[in-house]
């Protein structure tokens, strides 16, 4: 913290220690719905890799370190707004409070530095994988170029803030130290701030090339430009942000009061590019919450369009029509054929040998019918394709020609045996061995002539 000139110190009012004039709580306020706000952005992201993905990459490492030291910035900058008079004038501090303060504003700035230079790496790690399999080989020596910038620029950054003053502890130490040795704070950090708001500008263009060459939707090219929007948000609120080191460390003596909204910008700058970081990874789990709330709005209509039918398709039990083998075959949906044929492969295995036998039933014309497993011994039926329980048959569009095929193959695995009139329609497939031998028999002689 400078000591202002004593031209300055005259013209400032009595210290007020007891009710001080400070700036209110926007701070506060600002800072906790933020860090709200990037919780729920990298929990969303850990979440989506984990569970949905199940992988994690380095990025999402990166973005967990980004994320510890915006919580520790966060931490400290509303411990120093709230205790040690960050929200005050210069002039209403307390001595005591002094060397508090400058230390607190000492691991703020390194919090900073470390918090968004994590950002940073961890979004050009994943434009690494964007164009892994693009065939860009040029654009992988700009992802080179801006990864030894971004790390160039925080080694920079970290070194200038623990140097800054030589000894260190001559930064927070008041009354000033006689053999200490300080930079001009103002000039450094105001350089610094410049070039923190191209750093920003150069990790939120650096996709644009990527996105440029690809054919996509409307829909993802809204999201892209969001995702831009937001990124050019973050190097407005760091612009904002030198404009308050300008102001409070050289325009101005008045440090506390004019820094006040120099933290509001650096935490909506921060928060902003992890939240920016963490959007790409919130789109799988958008769109599987998106499949599911489809769907389920999609079966509470088809329920409340046909609400005669449960949500298998088959009839409810308040019906009180026929069971489906009494009803002609031609005339039933397509649903209880399909509903027949599942009956009856039940119905034929023995629930205490687990081995197939015939059931009968008396139709509406007062005829024998048995269901068998395997009808007249052919090697090749149309049930054997239709009604065979195909995974993917849930999914697979039903034609008109499949639903006739379906229909077919049950009318001729249903056989008709012991009937009064034998059915001109049966074949030598739909009789029992037996039976089929007899007839042949009278058959036969009904052709010799009699002697």
């Amino acid at each position: 913290m400078r000591l202002p000139p004593l031209s300055v110190l005259i013209t400032w009012p009595t210290p007020d220690y007891d009710h001080p004039v400070t700036h209110g709580p926007a701070l506060l306020i600002v800072n906790i719905i933020f860090i709200t706000l990037v919780t729920v952005a990298v929990v969303g992201r850990v979440y989506s890799r984990l569970i949905v993905k199940q992988w994690f990459g380095v990025d999402d490492s990166l973005i967990l370190l980004a994320y510890l030291f915006t919580i520790g910035m966060t931490v400290v900058v509303v411990l120093a707004n709230e205790a040690y008079g960050w929200n005050l004038h210069e002039w209403d501090l307390k001595p005591s409070m002094i060397v508090e303060a400058n230390k607190i504003a000492f691991v703020a700035k390194l919090m900073f530095t470390l918090a968004a230079t994590f950002t940073r790496l961890s979004l050009i790690c994943f434009y690494y994988r964007l164009v892994k399999d693009s065939g860009l080989r040029w654009f992988n020596w700009v992802l080179h170029a801006s990864l030894a910038w971004t790390v160039a620029v925080c080694i920079s950054f970290v070194c200038e803030v623990i140097w800054l003053c030589v000894p260190t502890q001559a930064y927070w130490i008041f009354p000033p130290m006689a053999n200490a040795y300080c930079l001009d704070e103002g000039k450094v950090m105001l350089g610094g701030g410049v070039i923190n708001c191209f750093s920003d500008l150069l990790t939120t263009v650096l996709p644009i090339p990527i996105i440029a060459r690809l054919q996509m939707p409307l829909k993802q090219r809204v999201g892209v430009c969001i995702l831009l929007c937001l990124g050019c948000i973050v190097t407005i609120a760091g612009a904002i942000r030198t404009y308050f080191i300008w102001k409070s460390l050289i325009a101005q003596y008045d440090e506390p009061w004019y820094a006040y909204p120099l933290w509001i910008a650096a935490a909506v700058e921060i928060d902003l590019a992890v939240i920016c970081a963490c959007a790409p990874a919130w789109k799988s789990l958008l769109q599987q919450r998106i499949t599911q709330l489809s769907s389920a709005l999609s079966d509470k209509l088809s329920s409340l369009r046909s609400p005669h039918h449960s949500s298998r398709g088959t009839p409810s039990s308040t019906s009180n029509s026929k069971p489906a083998i009494f009803n002609p075959l031609r005339s039933l949906p397509w649903f209880q054929i399909t509903n027949l044929d599942f009956e009856r492969q039940r119905s034929t295995q023995d629930p205490e040998k687990g081995e197939p036998h015939p059931v009968c039933e008396l139709g509406v014309d007062d005829h024998q019918i048995e269901l068998r497993n395997d009808i007249g011994s052919r090697e090749f039926r149309h049930s054997d394709i239709v009604l065979r329980r195909d995974p993917d048959m849930a999914t697979r569009p039903e034609t008109p020609t499949l639903r006739i095929m379906k229909r077919q193959s049950v009318e001729q695995e249903s056989a008709y045996i012991g009937s009064p009139r034998p059915s001109p329609r049966r074949s030598i497939g739909t009789l029992l061995p037996g039976q089929w031998l007899s007839e042949r028999r009278g058959f036969v002689k009904k052709l010799l002539p009699k002697r």
